[in-house]
């Protein structure tokens, strides 16, 4: 493990998939890192790193400051959007309160942790698809699935930049 402010082994860039890969549709971050990892030009030999996790947690920031770019995957749970709708958004580190430094993050807290202990800020992104359902044992849904093709390929084309 390295020492506070110390800088890790860069990459190129970071994917981090996460979610419960037994809980349906939550398992989108999962399957997509999946499918990545046997595209063209993604792989550890490109310098693209590749880790699937159940949630976010202060550990990951040292992974994520040795990344010039990170993108997460994960599915969304939203009553506006259809199932299958994808969004990406760019993400950037949110200000910590309190109340928000506990043992699961969001994107932009994952962040904030590599700023303060790693003294890092990659370009960031999140690309969320809406779940249909997150039922125990179920796959991913046909929505889901269908948005696989768009996502994989904007994952692509943000490691293109």
């Amino acid at each position: 493990m390295n020492a506070r402010g110390s800088s890790p082994d860069r990459s190129r860039a970071l994917i981090i998939g996460y979610g419960n890969p037994l809980r349906g549709d939550d398992a989108v971050g999962w399957r997509a890192t999946e499918l990545l990892a046997a595209y063209p030009g993604i792989a550890a030999d490109a310098g693209v790193r590749i880790e699937t996790v159940h949630q976010l947690t202060p550990e990951i920031a040292e992974s994520i400051a040795s990344a010039d770019t990170v993108i997460f995957i994960d599915a969304a749970a939203s009553e506006c959007d259809a199932p299958g709708c994808l969004r990406c958004v760019e993400v950037r580190a949110e200000e910590p309160t309190p109340q928000a430094l506990g043992h699961h993050l969001t994107p932009g807290l994952a962040l904030a942790y590599a700023r303060a202990v790693y003294a890092a800020s990659p370009t960031a992104y999140l690309a969320s698809v809406t779940a249909a359902s997150f039922d125990f044992g179920a796959p991913l849904s046909p929505a889901v699935e269908a948005a696989m093709p768009a996502l994989l390929q904007w994952a692509q084309a943000q490691l293109k930049t």
